[in-house]
């Protein structure tokens, strides 16, 4: 996004041109008919059965700081590495199969999953000292049906990368690599279920700063049996590849950003700045919430995870990951602000609502029902510098999947009203922060404030504006 662009004295509104993309409604509507409706299953967890368990039946419990700041780090490189190293390929391709989705760091003419550690391990020794990226690797592999994939490592000190690691990894069997997944997910789906980790193999983080364990919420002993070796057993040459580590190691000649301006860390606070102001203003929770293992607390039938009707939200979802590798991806940013990505479907900005409406929306009827879509998607062109996105929309009071599907696409004639919006909010919210004082900053519109925790001090009822312009 350019520092400096052309001022306009019209309104965002007067930029925006909406219609209905009647042929991809049909495709996504034909692509909820096929799909299982199983819950889905990420690959990292089936890396870590037992942290993938805990996640989705204890309480929500806070990571241990150290793994917290391992995890910035590794974010912000992640980004550094979609707007420096774009050309290599599609970013966080996604691709869903079996059940399972996976989201490739970088998919060209292979699968490159980008790594952070503070050292580079021997490549000779990778199976062994780090067993969990060349599982990784090896399910992007066994997802899109390629022999070799590309493991790159960063080691970064001081804000900036100090070295890199490249690596061509070779694997036997895809199909055997996606047997064991399939198998590893259906013991997931079956703890879900029962509410019972005794089923799931040794936590690989038992005794390294697993939140779970720190928080008393899991009851792992460290003396479980360990996991399957199947996909290990699949790998084959590891080959260094030195003239990919210098082209990624000239991406990476500058430093990273410091993080030392202002920035929006996500869309939202674009749209709504007073609610961002109390959001960042609130006070931290308290410690960490321990309870009784999951184990402790049976379930019925109905209740467990595995076993819950799939939302609209969630069926959207995996109708749009089910086409090809790499359809639904991150898009590369033109501005580090603000620092949510933007997915995008087809190399277009990409939203996904639902609506408890009772009528789909006409093309010209976008801007007075609903202007937070288009003017959100606005926000992530301009980012992105593309001129266009769709608006996927789920009704959810449709009896049939024919009536509960809409896309929009939304163009616009100028991205200059929606750069404007950001340095501007950016600008006041960063005052509001400055001077603890949110009076100025935009109020929520009517919809937002029923439900807001801060509605007895925010100020919004008061001012009584029901749209967000």
């Amino acid at each position: 996004m350019p520092d400096r662009e052309p001022t306009s004295a019209r309104s965002w509104e007067a930029v925006v041109s909406v219609r209905e993309a009647v042929e991809l409604t049909r495709e996504l509507v034909a692509r909820l008919a096929r799909e299982t409706g199983r819950r889905s299953i990420g690959v990292t967890d089936l890396i870590s059965l037992r942290p993938a368990f805990y996640r989705t039946v204890a309480p929500e419990v806070p990571i241990p700081p150290a793994r917290q700041a391992r995890l910035e780090r590794g974010r912000l490189f992640h980004r550094a590495l979609g707007a420096r190293l774009a050309r290599e390929g599609t970013l966080e391709a996604r691709i869903r199969r079996d059940g399972i989705v996976g989201r490739i760091d970088i998919l060209g003419e292979l699968p490159i999953e980008v790594k952070t550690a503070t050292s580079l391990a021997v490549p000779d020794h990778l199976s062994s000292d780090r067993p969990d990226h060349v599982e990784q690797l090896g399910m992007y592999c066994a997802l899109v049906d390629r022999p070799v994939g590309r493991l790159l490592t960063l080691v970064a000190d001081a804000g900036a990368v100090s070295d890199v690691q490249a690596v061509d990894v070779s694997f036997g069997s895809t199909e055997r690599i996606r047997a064991e997944m399939r198998r590893r997910a259906e013991l997931l789906r079956t703890a879900w279920s029962d509410r019972r980790a005794e089923s799931l193999p040794r936590c690989p983080w038992y005794g390294r700063g697993c939140e779970f364990e720190e928080a008393r919420v899991c009851d792992c002993t460290g003396e479980e049996p360990p996991g399957s070796s199947a996909i290990l057993e699949e790998t084959g040459r590891v080959d260094p590849r030195d003239d990919v580590r210098e082209r990624v190691r000239s991406a990476f000649t500058k430093p990273l950003p410091g993080g030392d301006e202002f920035a929006f860390a996500r869309f939202r606070e674009i749209l709504y700045p007073r609610r961002a102001y109390f959001d960042r203003t609130a006070p931290a929770p308290s410690g960490p919430t321990r309870a009784p293992p999951p184990a402790a607390t049976p379930a019925t039938p109905q209740d467990s995870p595995a076993s819950r009707e799939p939302d609209l939200y969630a069926r959207l979802n995996e109708a749009l990951e089910s086409g090809p590798a790499g359809e639904v991806a991150r898009l590369p940013p033109r501005s580090s602000d603000p620092e949510e990505e933007v997915t995008g479907f087809r190399g277009r900005p990409l939203l996904v609502r639902t609506s408890r409406a009772w009528a789909r929306f006409r093309e010209d009827a976008l801007l007075a029902r609903s202007p937070q879509y288009p003017l959100e998607l606005g926000l992530r062109c301009a980012v992105t510098g593309t001129d266009s996105g769709i608006v996927v929309l789920g009704f959810e009071r449709a009896k049939v999947d024919a009536d509960r599907v809409q896309v929009l696409e939304v163009r616009f004639r100028s991205l200059t009203p929606f750069s404007r919006r950001i340095r501007e909010r950016r600008r006041e919210l960063a005052e509001a922060l400055r001077t603890r004082n949110p009076k100025a900053l935009s109020v929520c519109p009517e919809w937002m404030i029923a439900d807001c925790p801060y509605r007895s001090e925010c100020g919004c009822a008061e001012a009584g504006v029901s749209v967000t312009r």
